[in-house]
């Protein structure tokens, strides 16, 4: 049986991350006592310090404090979720959000209201008349290089959103998975709006599926909430992970990869452009998946039942839509799960045979 053509993730492993990470992994295992004690709940002093320092912006320093150490990011929103007691409450996102909020949102109880977006993410106008017209108590928004769109958020958008936040008492939630590969750097919503936002910032996509360790910021206010929450659904970090996590970011090699990756998504967006000459897509510039646009008698449903039968995998729309009925209009095309980019080609080049 031929392997499928993975075009659903989007985790790509540099050729050569295995030796330096080799080496990386000597020598965090050279104190394998350190490694099998426990470190307090949310990080160590050494984890805050570093991740504090790893987020902070000029003019927008962040206090060790306000850094904890998760899971992956899905563990990480979660812990946001429970730490502001949202569980049952309503919350805005993009019309098109992350598929595993989702479903986070199904296990939790929580009311998705859609926010329309443009080419450059959520309009503002757009959640303000949603305040208006629902209970609304929480913003989740992928504000950086948005999944599925490949959006980023202009300044003064943020800065409007923050306000709208305050006049409604919002809390932000914001899941920054992909926000390493723009090389503009932004405020986030933690730096715009500490008082009532939550920032998760997650390595399996900077660096690799299994580090699976996130940092999350979180308001003063919150500090004993999320505490309780991180050590009720993880107990503690693991100090292998976050000891590999240090030296990664100390090392330079966390920022060496990000740059590859963002050249890596740059070259294979410009490949995938004349790929797809003349059909109507989106992505970011230097993103790892494309949002395809379907010709309107296809569903993206149907269409992925079919791509199965040819050996070719994607996600179709309706897992990002947060629309009722859901969006069946799309499909996105993921360019990291394939290290060989003949493969993505070639599996490009079976979606565009079935919808021509």
């Amino acid at each position: 049986m031929l392997k499928p053509i993975d075009l659903r993730f989007n985790y790509p492993i540099l050729e050569n991350q295995n030796a330096e990470f080799q080496e990386l992994l000597k020598e965090t295992l050279g104190n394998p006592l350190q490694l099998l004690s426990t470190d307090p709940t949310g990080g160590s002093y050494r984890d805050k310090e570093v991740g504090a320092k790893w987020l902070s912006q000029p003019g927008f320093p962040v206090n060790p404090d306000d850094v904890y150490l998760g899971g992956g990011g899905h563990h990480a929103c979660i812990v946001a979720i429970l730490a502001a007691k949202l569980q049952n409450k309503t919350i805005a996102v993009e019309e098109f959000t992350y598929s595993n909020f989702k479903s986070a949102a199904a296990l939790l109880n929580l009311k998705l209201v859609p926010c329309k977006v443009d080419e450059f993410g959520l309009i503002p106008a757009s959640l303000s008349e949603i305040c208006l017209s629902n209970n609304i108590d929480a913003l989740f928004t992928m504000a950086t290089v948005s999944n599925p769109l490949g959006t980023v958020l202009p300044i003064e958008r943020r800065r409007e959103i923050v306000s709208i936040a305050r006049e409604n008492n919002l809390i932000i939630i914001e899941d920054d998975a992909y926000g390493f590969l723009e090389d503009q750097l932004l405020p986030n919503f933690f730096h715009l709006a500490p008082e009532r936002s939550f920032y998760v910032y997650s390595f399996s996509k900077p660096y690799a599926q299994g580090i699976k360790t996130s940092y999350l910021l979180a308001p003063e206010n919150y500090s004993q909430q999320v505490t309780d929450t991180l050590r009720l659904t993880s107990s503690n970090s693991s100090p292998l992970l976050s000891n590999v996590l240090n030296n990664l970011i100390e090392s330079g090699q966390m920022s060496r990869v990000i740059r590859e990756k963002q050249i890596g998504g740059a070259e294979r967006q410009a490949s995938v452009k004349t790929l797809l000459n003349g059909y109507n897509f989106s992505g970011h510039k230097n993103g790892w998946h494309v949002w395809l646009k379907l010709p309107d008698q296809i569903k993206s449903s149907e269409l992925n039942s079919r791509l199965e039968k040819e050996g070719v995998l994607i996600v179709p729309s309706v897992g990002f839509s947060a629309d009722t009925p859901v969006y069946e209009g799309a499909i996105r095309i993921a360019l990291g799960g394939e290290s060989d980019f003949s493969r993505v080609a070639e599996g490009i080049e079976i979606i565009k045979k079935l919808i021509s």
